[in-house]
């Protein structure tokens, strides 16, 4: 039997392991949740809601097919464990992505089945010959989608055919009613009007925190849970780029595809045996107080709470907001980064192990210099007239411009009904360097530079 793996790669449109597989004969659509996966990773409501609509999208285009996409509740090992004694045979057809292909090699081996996958082969390479992987493999012609998907007349018992029995199971977390919901049809939509025009500022309003939510792409997420092809994207912007009259615009877009290549980049390298900076030493004792007002969006600091309450309304901020929320609270107010990274990593929508904790461990001083901010300056900087505040800290709504960055020195702050500053924010960060720069003069031994470094901010797309 023929058995598409389903994973973060919720769409039919350039599905090569789909394509492959109905070519061969008779084919099993399947999306497998396991349980241990969202009990022991930062996954929670907000990724579950969004691979629902996903996947709601993806039995439909299916089933437009002649097909059906089925469901499985159990650990990988043991659905196909469970297969194999139904079926003489099995080939395994999915894309590269290392968890689940981990087990998928590991149980073909034992079982003596087979397994193909697909995707660029970027696995233990380097600098130009990384890039030429990528560069052949985004040029490549997509997948076409099959004009039919047989499957079975007669499928396992223990597989579901509906979502019902999904939607039963409880996360953590929240679920979104403001964010984006998932599903190719929406990808594609995202996509096109982006290249139709909303692209047209993207340099320009990539750090503004309401401006760069219409002329970003907004693709991440997407991305993320595969409602959308890199290839897809690459091709139709670089045959954009190609018809732009205007230098400016190609410019824009040019701009875009290197963040999307650089995202690849990141998100493929293998890290783990990076030196990381350890700053134990110079951690104040872990204050709980702190941690909930900061991911409560109540630190009484306007632009870290309207960053906060924005991501927990939308499962977005842009880059520049996610690097000035995490620089707060472990180099300001030194506190360790794996509470902070995990409680983000469930809010952000788009939340992509590989690319997170790269950019955790960038802005949290593990990687590279230790990046202490002043988020007042950065919030008068990035919101000058105030309006992201305003949206999301209804407190703060009526205040004068002069004081929207600062609002404890607004004569009647005590009857706004906000928050007073948790600590002195200078106070903070001063202490913060001091420590750093003790820190740095102990001689700890120095990070080698790598792959990425030059592109903090290269991979907000």
């Amino acid at each position: 039997m023929n058995i598409v793996l389903f994973n973060k790669d919720l769409r039919i449109s350039d599905h090569q392991p789909l394509a492959e597989a109905a070519k061969a004969g008779e084919v099993l659509p399947l999306y497998i949740f396991e349980p241990s996966l969202w009990k022991e990773t930062a996954l929670s409501a907000r990724h579950f809601q969004f691979i629902v609509e996903s996947l709601e999208e993806l039995a439909k285009g299916i089933e437009g097919k002649g097909g059906r996409l089925l469901y499985a509740i159990d650990e990988v090992e043991r659905v196909l464990d469970n297969l194999l004694d139904i079926y003489d045979s099995i080939n395994l057809f999915a894309h590269k992505d290392y968890r689940l292909i981990d087990k998928a090699e590991k149980w073909v081996k034992q079982n003596e089945q087979v397994l193909f996958t697909f995707g660029p082969e970027l696995e233990d390479v380097r600098d130009k010959q990384f890039d030429h992987r990528l560069n052949s493999y985004l040029k490549e012609m997509l997948a076409e989608v099959p004009s039919k998907i047989d499957v079975p007349l007669k499928t396992p018992d223990f597989l579901l055919t509906d979502l019902k029995k999904l939607k039963n199971f409880k996360f953590k977390g929240n679920k979104i009613r403001f964010g984006q919901q998932g599903g190719e049809g929406n990808a594609e939509e995202t996509l096109d009007s982006f290249l139709e025009g909303r692209f047209s500022n993207y340099i320009e309003n990539s750090q503004k925190p309401l401006p760069s939510s219409l002329s970003s792409s907004r693709l991440s997420a997407y991305i993320t849970w595969g409602n959308i092809s890199i290839r897809s994207i690459y091709q139709k912007t670089a045959e954009k780029s190609q018809a732009c009259e205007l230098e400016e615009g190609k410019k824009q877009l040019d701009e875009f595809l290197s963040k999307l290549i650089a995202r690849i980049k990141v998100s493929s390298m293998e890290r783990q045996n990076e030196q990381l900076a350890d700053l134990s030493v110079i951690k104040r004792e872990w204050n709980e107080d702190w941690y909930r007002r900061w991911l409560a969006g109540r630190t009484g600091i306007p632009i870290i709470d309207a960053a906060m309450k924005s991501l927990d309304k939308t499962g977005w901020m842009n880059f520049s907001l996610r690097g000035m929320v995490i620089s707060f609270i472990t180099n300001s107010l030194l506190l360790d980064e794996e509470k902070p990274s995990t409680a983000l990593a469930e809010l952000y929508l788009d939340y992509e192990p590989a690319l997170h904790d790269y950019y955790i461990q960038l802005y949290s001083g593990l990687r590279g210099k230790m990046k202490i901010m002043d988020p007042v300056k950065i919030g008068r900087q990035l919101d000058p007239d105030g309006a992201f505040i305003r949206r999301y800290i209804p407190e703060l709504s009526r205040l004068p411009a002069e004081y929207i960055h600062e609002p404890w020195l607004y004569p009647g702050f005590y009857q706004l009904g906000y928050d007073a500053p948790m600590v002195d924010v200078k106070k903070v960060n001063k202490y913060a360097r001091l420590q750093y720069h003790e820190f740095m003069g102990r001689g700890k031994p120095g990070r080698q530079k790598t792959v990425g470094d030059d592109e903090q901010l290269s991979f907000d797309i």
